[in-house]
């Protein structure tokens, strides 16, 4: 017969083992009397306990190692505080655990929302709440961000003024219950470097002056299951690598390993001295040196491409995936009406819809384009390639494959064309060969392209 207990597991272990992508592992732990089969709710000790939203059942003990073999059998929808749940009438058994009737542990999992939603229900979930709002977006635009989301926390969405580009990120963050983990920012002309994001050092002052994107930041470092959704609207008024720099950086590295530096070890040393009681914020950014760029942060940057604003550059469009809206079918716009609760999705529990291995049957295709672009020296890289395979292993269940790849050349290859009529032969193989392939998407954005070359001299993906 099972028993029912919540688990005391400390924070460098919960990281570690805690995860959608680690189905069965074995980690020391303290405790004795726990049985093969009873079920556990895993608690992520702290600052904030919180119940992490996994149920596992015992696969085995090691009493002489001190050992349990935990496997999990459920995802659940959301994560809880544990100061949430009224437990002072539950048996503890030197704080390691905690034991529950039956009754209780179910109780609990129904306030956690239950066994996570499929992907596709979650999706029509956002959609339905878009319309309770009074937007309208085509469905595959909203699977295209979701989607792009999923593969980079970075991107880029283009288009006219007042087509709901910005709007979009908000209605996707408010969907899925993170309202108030929503910020957006204008951004301004006078940005030129990053200080007006991360903030700066004070050497008079020896404090940090913060500026309120990196007090998001270091807010979701220290939140880790909420989803944290920054906009920078307009985000091309000032040029996009003189104030992103460090970010567009730390996104090479590998998600666990994108840090931002913040202070040098001198400017360490200088505030460590100049304070014995730093405030919080201080001492946050004093810890390390720098914030993490964690996994439950993401970034949407809207642009417009007119006579005020800047270009894009290749460093930037290598690092997101860029969605157009230059369309909106007004007669397709509905009238507000009683909006549906968020589906309040905690950050792992969005993370397990990640997919962890890329989706390489289009790599033939992408080596041809490959081929067709150097012959104008504008050859793709080894990101390009990864970050498509990543995003059709991403779609997988929820778009057709030929229309994620004939989407996945529009917004990261074709972005990258640009040139006068010496590229016109280049031009017109490439879109013989996304004829041929059926890439209808691609091909009538090339023709468009093609056009303006014949008209201009000149060409860009940009309109």
């Amino acid at each position: 017969m099972s028993n029912y207990y919540l688990l005391f597991i400390p924070p460098e272990t919960a990281r570690q083992f805690i995860s959608h992508t680690v189905p069965r592992f074995t980690f020391l732990h303290p405790t004795s009397h726990l049985q093969q089969d009873d079920r556990i709710l895993p608690v992520r000790t702290g600052v904030e306990a919180m119940i992490l939203p996994f149920i596992y059942t015992i696969a085995a003990t090691n009493r002489t190692a001190g050992n349990l073999t935990l496997e999990r059998t459920t995802i659940l929808n959301r994560a809880c505080p544990l100061k949430e749940l009224q437990l002072h009438d539950l048996h503890s058994n030197a704080q390691n655990d905690l034991q529950l009737t039956q009754e209780r542990f179910e109780h609990i999992v129904q306030q956690m929302g239950g066994p996570r939603v499929d992907e596709k229900v979650l999706l029509e979930s956002i959609e339905k709440y878009i319309t309770a709002r009074g937007y309208y977006f085509e469905r595959e635009t909203l699977l295209n961000y979701h989607i792009c989301l999923k593969t980079r926390p970075f991107v880029i969405l283009s288009g006219l003024s007042g087509t709901g580009k910005s709007k979009l990120s908000q209605l996707y963050a408010e969907a899925l219950g993170h309202k108030n983990h929503y910020l957006r920012l204008s951004v301004r002309p006078n940005w030129s470097d990053d200080h007006y994001l991360l903030g700066y050092f004070n050497t008079i002052t020896n404090t940090y002056m913060t500026a309120p994107a990196v007090e998001f930041l270091l807010e979701a470092n220290t939140d880790e299951e909420n989803l944290y959704l920054l906009c920078l609207d307009e985000m091309n008024l000032a040029h996009v690598e003189y104030y992103f720099s460090q970010f567009l950086s730390a996104m090479e590295e590998e998600p666990g390993e994108r840090r931002i530096t913040l202070l040098s070890k001198s400017e360490q040393a200088q505030m460590r001295g100049a304070s014995a009681n730093p405030s919080s914020l201080d001492a946050q950014v004093l810890k390390t040196g720098g914030v993490q760029i964690t996994s439950n942060f993401f970034v949407t940057g809207t642009i417009n491409v007119d006579e005020t604003t800047q270009p894009i550059s290749d460093k930037v469009m290598d690092r997101a995936n860029t969605l157009e809206f230059f369309r909106v079918d007004l007669d397709k716009i509905p009238m507000p009406g009683k909006v549906p609760a968020p589906m309040g999705l905690s950050a792992s529990v969005w993370r397990s819809y990640q997919a962890s291995s890329l989706d390489t049957s289009f790599r033939p295709q992408i080596v041809a384009i490959s081929q067709i672009l150097n012959k104008a020296d504008l050859g793709l890289g080894y990101r390009v390639l990864h970050e498509i395979e990543l995003y059709l292993a991403n779609s997988a269940g929820l778009l057709y494959p030929l229309d994620a790849f004939d989407l996945q050349v529009k917004q990261r290859i074709l972005p990258r064309v640009r040139g006068s009529e010496l590229i016109s032969a280049m031009l017109n193989e490439l879109q013989k060969f996304l004829t041929d392939q059926k890439l209808e998407r691609s091909a009538q954005r090339l023709d468009e392209m093609k056009n303006r070359l014949k008209r201009d001299g000149y060409t860009t993906f940009w309109r």
